[in-house]
């Protein structure tokens, strides 16, 4: 069938109307799109920041809607399931990731932006197993955001493996960092919040954590505190070296997002008188997916969003790349 979408035709382009043909294989659903949101991350696609995107381009890769077909082995999902879908699109399901769960490195992998079609459009088409059925408890567009970033952050801070009550730290209460404080909150952890953002003060208490501002160096040395886990959603410099010496000896500190810009760091301070590790974390797991929406339903986890309509992507493009998009925005169609 001939789905309508909005394109990017070259690097920095805007969104135009677009058209494409793609029918419904055995293991695909075909969806009805209702909420599409607008990242960071789609930004720099449109950018090709990281010299990958595939264009034309159709961007977004938090998408909520409606399945309306269904491929003749698809069991899972029927016509009507509300559903959620991420970055990552197919994968082999026969290699060694995939048989170990970890579909999000199968190196035959499909994802939005470099492989595939994305969610500015009124139908997308995937692997039935890359559609989550969403929990009746998450409401539709507040769990838009959960998809990627939420799931993101999810698998991230689940990759430590943190005792109960740990002192963790959260850098940025962007579109992936309040979610992440979200998740570690209700975890039962003790979570600062680091921000150069007064105002978000009063959200971050409200999320549930104490609030640290990094535009003062001293309040970082400041702090009485040594930390189990630090989680970082910053794509801007920081002082990276300075939150390692917060760690514990056996601290971890995770990264889900990064400054294109290299970052110095001093090895020493993962060794001396310390075990510290410093781990990447990259979306994560159909599995991880799964556990991430029916914890964020238990908790009453959503993302904070403004939802502007399809017909304004130019505008909500733009209000992303220049930072005045909220903590998240989302498309409705």
């Amino acid at each position: 069938m001939k789905i309508k979408a909005f394109g990017i035709k070259e690097k920095g382009g805007k969104a135009e109307p677009f058209y494409y043909e793609r029918n419904v294989g055995a293991n695909e659903v075909r969806v009805k799109i209702i909420y599409c949101a607008i990242a960071r991350g789609d930004v720099q696609f449109i950018s090709d920041d990281w010299g990958d995107t595939k264009f034309p381009l159709v961007p977004g890769h938090e998408i909520v809607g409606i399945v309306e077909e269904t491929g003749a082995n698809v069991a899972g999902l029927k016509v009507g399931d509300r559903v959620g879908i991420g970055y990552q699109q197919e994968a082999c399901f026969d290699c060694e990731f995939c048989k170990a769960g970890n579909e999000q490195f199968c190196t035959q992998q499909k994802v939005i932006g470099v492989h595939c079609y994305g969610g500015l459009a009124e139908y997308i088409v995937v692997d039935n197993r890359f559609a989550f059925k969403l929990p009746p408890a998450l409401h539709q567009v507040g769990s838009v955001p959960l998809l990627s970033s939420g799931l993101t952050v999810y698998s991230g801070i689940m990759k430590a493996q943190l005792p109960a009550n740990s002192v963790v730290g959260v850098l940025g209460a962007g579109g992936l960092g309040h979610l992440a404080i979200q998740f570690l909150n209700k975890m039962g952890h003790q979570v600062y919040a680091f921000s150069h953002s007064p105002e978000k003060k009063e959200m971050i208490n409200q999320l549930g954590a104490e609030f640290v501002l990094t535009s003062n160096p001293n309040n970082l040395t400041a702090i009485n505190k040594k930390f189990d886990f630090i989680i970082s959603t910053l794509n801007v410099p920081y002082d990276l070296e300075g939150f390692l010496k917060i760690l514990k000896p056996q601290g971890k500190f995770c990264i889900v997002a990064t400054p294109l810009e290299k970052q110095p760091i001093n090895l020493g301070l993962l060794y001396d008188y310390a075990q510290r590790t410093i781990y990447g974390n990259y979306v994560g797991s159909r599995r991880n997916m799964i556990d991430m929406l029916d914890f964020a339903a238990k908790h009453n986890i959503e993302s904070a969003v403004d939802v502007m309509p399809f017909s304004q992507v130019n505008e909500a493009i733009e209000k992303v790349r220049i930072g005045k998009g909220g903590i998240r925005l989302v498309l409705e169609n």
